[in-house]
C-alpha cells in the first residue's frame, strides 16, 4: 500500500512539474515582449542622450540598441509563434521555433557585436572625444532600463529566453563600464579606458552567445539530452518484470524543455494485455521520473 502510495506521489510530482515547464514556457513571450517594449523605451533615451552629448560612444551604442530591437523582436515573434498546438503541418506542435528564436538571434547579436568589436580596436589608434558628464547621465538611465529588463528575464528557461538574457546582461555590464568610465573621465582623460572596457565586455558576450549557438545547433540535430543518464534508464526499463531487452532507444529534446522517448522492447514471453499495459505504465513513469513528457513504446517478441 505504502508502495502505491510513493508511486502515486512521483506521479503527482512529475505531472506538476510537466504544468509547472507549460507555464514557464508560456510566459517566456511575455518576457521577452517586457524586454522589446522597453528596448524601445532604451532607444529613445539613449537617442536623445547621443544628440545633447555629441557622444560618438553613445551613438555607437544607440546604433547597437537598434540591432538589440530587432533581435528582441525576432525572439518575441519565435516564441509566440511556438506556443501554437499540433496541427497537420507540424504534429510534434511549432514548439522549435522557440529554438528557431535563439539561432536567429543569437545570429543576429553575435554579428552586431563583431562590428562593434572591430569599431572598438579602430577606436583604440583613433580615440574620440568623450562628453563624459552626459555619459554618466545617460548611462544611469540605460543602467535602470536594462536593469529592469534583466529582472523580468531572471530565471529563463527556455534557450530563445537566455540568448535574450546573456544579450541584456551583456548590455547592461556595457553600460555600467560606460557609467564607471564617464565618471573617470571627468577628472582624468583617458579615452582609451572606455575602448578597453567595451572590447572585453563584447568579447565576454561573443564567447557566450558562440557556446548557446552550438548548443542549439545540437539540439536542432537531435542530440540526446545530457542531463539524462541514458545508461541508467535503459538499466531501469530492462529490469522491469517482463522485458527481456530493448531493441531501440531514441532520446531526444523538442526545444531544451520537452524531452521524447521511442523504445522498442522485447518482452520475456506472451503476456496478456493487462501485463503489457502494466509494462507501459512502469516505463512511462521511469520517463516521467527522469524529466521525458513524450514516450513512444512499441513491443515486440522473439
Amino acid at each position: 500500500m505504502k508502495d502505491n502510495d510513493s508511486e502515486m506521489k512521483n506521479i503527482r510530482s512529475t505531472t506538476d512539474n510537466s504544468h509547472m515547464h507549460d507555464f514557464e514556457y508560456h510566459k517566456a513571450a511575455e518576457n521577452i515582449s517586457f524586454a522589446f517594449f522597453l528596448n524601445i523605451i532604451f532607444m529613445v533615451v539613449v537617442g536623445i542622450g547621443a544628440v545633447f552629448t555629441n557622444s560618438m560612444a553613445i551613438l555607437a551604442d544607440l546604433l547597437h540598441g537598434l540591432s538589440d530591437t530587432f533581435a528582441l523582436g525576432f525572439s518575441w515573434f519565435f516564441q509566440k509563434f511556438s506556443e501554437k498546438e499540433e496541427d497537420d503541418k507540424f504534429t510534434y506542435g511549432y514548439r522549435r521555433f522557440s529554438l528557431l528564436g535563439a539561432v536567429v538571434t543569437s545570429s543576429i547579436v553575435i554579428v552586431g557585436s563583431v562590428l562593434i568589436l572591430i569599431e572598438s580596436f579602430s577606436r583604440l589608434f583613433a580615440p574620440v572625444e568623450l562628453h563624459a558628464s552626459g555619459m554618466v547621465v545617460v548611462a544611469i538611465f540605460a543602467i535602470i532600463l536594462k536593469v529592469l529588463s534583466v529582472w523580468k528575464m531572471r530565471g529563463s528557461k527556455t534557450l530563445n529566453e537566455k540568448v535574450v538574457s546573456i544579450h541584456l546582461i551583456g548590455d547592461l555590464m556595457g553600460w555600467i563600464a560606460l557609467l564607471i568610465v564617464g565618471a573617470i573621465l571627468i577628472f582624468v582623460n583617458i579615452p582609451t579606458l572606455d575602448v578597453l572596457l567595451s572590447i572585453v565586455i563584447t568579447i565576454w558576450m561573443i564567447y557566450n552567445l558562440v557556446k548557446t549557438l552550438f548548443y542549439s545547433f545540437k539540439i536542432l540535430l537531435l542530440q540526446a539530452p545530457s542531463n539524462i543518464d541514458q545508461n541508467k534508464l535503459k538499466r531501469d526499463i530492462v529490469s522491469i518484470e517482463g522485458i527481456d531487452d530493448i531493441v531501440k532507444f531514441y532520446l531526444w529534446s523538442l526545444d531544451n524543455q520537452k524531452n521524447v522517448l521511442t523504445v522498442k522492447i522485447d518482452l520475456d514471453a506472451d503476456l496478456k494485455v493487462s501485463d503489457t499495459e502494466k509494462i507501459k505504465e512502469s516505463v512511462n513513469e521511469l520517463g516521467s521520473l527522469n524529466g521525458i513528457e513524450d514516450i513512444n513504446i512499441e513491443f515486440s517478441k522473439k
